[in-house]
This record gives C-alpha cells, structure tokens and sequence, in this order.
C-alpha cells in the first residue's frame, strides 16, 4: 500500500455531499481510491455546498469558489452565496439572504484569521476586520446560538451572487461539512448549513497518512492486508496475533461506561499498523504506539469475551486499564485525524 499523491484539477463540483463530523475531502482525490492529505497551495475551481441531507441543507447555495496561495504565508479563501429561487419565501421561493456566520472549525483558530472582505459583484471589495462572537441576531430572531462565529455582513439580491472572502495564516485542506449559519426574512427565517470550508493542515512532509478505525474495522469489503509479511489478515499488537474477525469483535464490543485504555490503544495501534507503509518510519505517531505496544505486551491477549484466558477489553477494569497507554492511544487518535488518508 503506497500513498498517492495528487495534483489539484483544474475545476471540481461536489455535489449530493452529506453531513458527517467534520469530514475532510480533497477535490483533487475524488477520482482517487483514497482522499490525499495534500494542502492548499492554491486553486481555481468551485467547490458548492450542493447538501442532500435534511439535517446540513439550507435554503442558500454556497460555494468555495478559490483558495489563493498569496506567496506570504496567507491563504485567501473566496466564497459565494447564491438564492437558486429568489421570491418572497412563499410558495418555495427564498427570502433574500440578510447575512451569514462561519465556524472555523477543528483546526483554524480565530488567531490564524488575518482579514476578511465582502464584495456584491465579485470585482469590488469591501474590507472589515473579523469578529469572533455569538451572533445576537440569530439567538433574537430564531432562538439560535451558534456559539462563536465570524459575521459575513452582506446579503444577497435576487439571483446575483454576492462574495465573501478570508485570508488566513494556515494552509488547511476543504472540510465540505463545514458548519455556517443563515438568515433570511420573516418566511424564510434562519437556521444551520453545511459550506465547504476550514479543514485542517497538511501533514508534514516525514507523517504520511493513517487509514482510520471506521476503515479498518467498520468498512464493508475491506480486507486486513499481510502487514505481518507471512500471515494475511492479521496484525501483531503487544506480540500476540490477532485476526480481522478477533479485531472487529474487539471493536464491536459495547462501549457502556466508557471505552478501556486496552480497547482503545489496541484499536489505534491497529489502525497505524495496517496502514503499513502510508505511515512512514519518520513518522511522529511512533512513540506513541510503542508505549501501547509494551504495556500490552504485559498483558493476556485481547478478547472480546475473555475465553480461553484472555483478557476481556470491555467493560472498564482495573486489568485494562493505564493511563499512560490511555494518553498515548488519545495522541494516535489526533495523529490519525491530522494525518488521515480514509478511502471515500
């Protein structure tokens, strides 16, 4: 298993996306058996919140229309809202869009936000310096707190276009399922809508990429590879030997008061080693999964059930618990997250 490395297109349209927890895809991997974690060096297409799902759609179009490298270490990031029925919110029709807030996400903080415009024709533009408040208007109106946000205040007209615009200090991948909010008139009201925006950054040049649990464990078809070079299917954690039904009863156990430290050092380590070579020897992640691996080597082999000796990883006990292999499977969790290359 090799990462692949991509180069941007010159346009690509995400259309049907759904809702999901922050879920990062690049553009340039769509046509790819797995999403890259390349950054934003730049790029020119359009990328629209087309949303299917009742629970991230609005009644606004909005789409990325370019991210720019600015050559400085700034990135400026275009977006535009479009009304696809512009009327009086009778009928099907949609009010004018009065403004709309953006969430940054995981993993841009309000101190990576340099600038902002807004701009009726695309063409001139309005500069105003970024805010990062709860917006009263929404609370007031529809009874709606969005927590911290930054204000886009502008609205649309008819069926024009407008554009809004934020530069920001740190190269991040498109997060489709982005989370914004929207108001519009009396009819139309207000509410939460899903936009491509923040992801989170590159990783660097000596990570790689981690195929995720929910891959690994959870993915129709998928099939554990010869990681251990002479038995296919099977992964070696802690030095015993574990196959792919063993490892998916060991995730399909009930997480009731609360995972283990063995369930969930066992589950990352796994995850990292059947990455196999996606994670590069230089990789940060790994003495985090050392310190996994020898507190499980003083363990029984990892069971769902406990037969035959082995030690049951669910529920909660003291055998399967160390805070330390605890801490440590946390901090593969956000490697993996940083570093994912999941198969879309």
């Amino acid at each position: 298993m090799k990462k692949a490395i991509f180069t941007f297109a010159s346009a690509v349209m995400l259309t049907s996306l759904f809702y999901s927890c922050q879920k990062t895809i690049q553009p340039e991997a769509m046509q790819t058996g797995k999403s890259a974690t390349t950054g934003r060096d730049g790029f020119a297409g359009a990328i629209s919140s087309i949303i299917s799902d009742p629970a991230c759609s609005g009644p606004y179009s909005i789409t990325l229309e370019s991210v720019v490298n600015n050559g400085n270490a700034t990135w400026t990031w275009t977006w535009s809202v479009l009304n696809p029925n512009p009327g009086n919110g009778s009928n099907g029709t949609i009010q004018n869009l009065s403004h709309w807030d953006i969430t940054l996400g995981q993993c841009v903080t309000f101190t990576d936000v340099v600038s902002g415009g807004i701009s009726a024709d695309g063409i001139t533009w309005t500069a105003f310096t970024p805010t990062f408040v709860p917006d009263p208007a929404m609370q007031n109106t529809c009874n709606l707190a969005t927590g911290n946000v930054i204000k886009f205040d502008l609205g649309t007209i008819g069926a024009a276009k407008s554009y809004y615009r934020l530069t920001i200090s740190k190269n991040v991948q498109v997060n489709t399922a982005a989370v914004a909010f929207f108001k519009g008139g009396v009819n139309t009201g207000c509410g939460q809508i899903c936009f491509p925006g923040f992801g989170c950054q590159e990783p660097g040049p000596l990570e790689g990429c981690s195929m995720s649990q929910g891959y690994w464990f959870a993915k129709p078809g998928v099939v554990w590879p010869d990681v251990n070079g002479t038995d296919p299917g099977q992964v070696t954690i802690g030095g015993k030997f574990y196959t792919q039904a063993e490892g998916v009863a060991i995730w399909n156990t009930a997480n009731a008061g609360g995972i283990s430290d063995a369930k969930k050092g066992f589950l990352q380590v796994a995850s990292i080693l059947l990455s196999d070579d996606d994670v590069f020897a230089t990789a940060s992640v790994w003495p985090d999964v050392a310190i996994v691996q020898n507190w499980l080597a003083t363990k029984p082999k990892l069971s769902a059930n406990g037969a035959g000796g082995t030690l049951k990883v669910q529920p909660k006990s003291a055998a399967n618990t160390n805070s330390n292999a605890g801490s440590a499977a946390g901090r593969i969790g956000d490697w993996i997250n940083i570093n994912h290359c999941d198969a879309l």
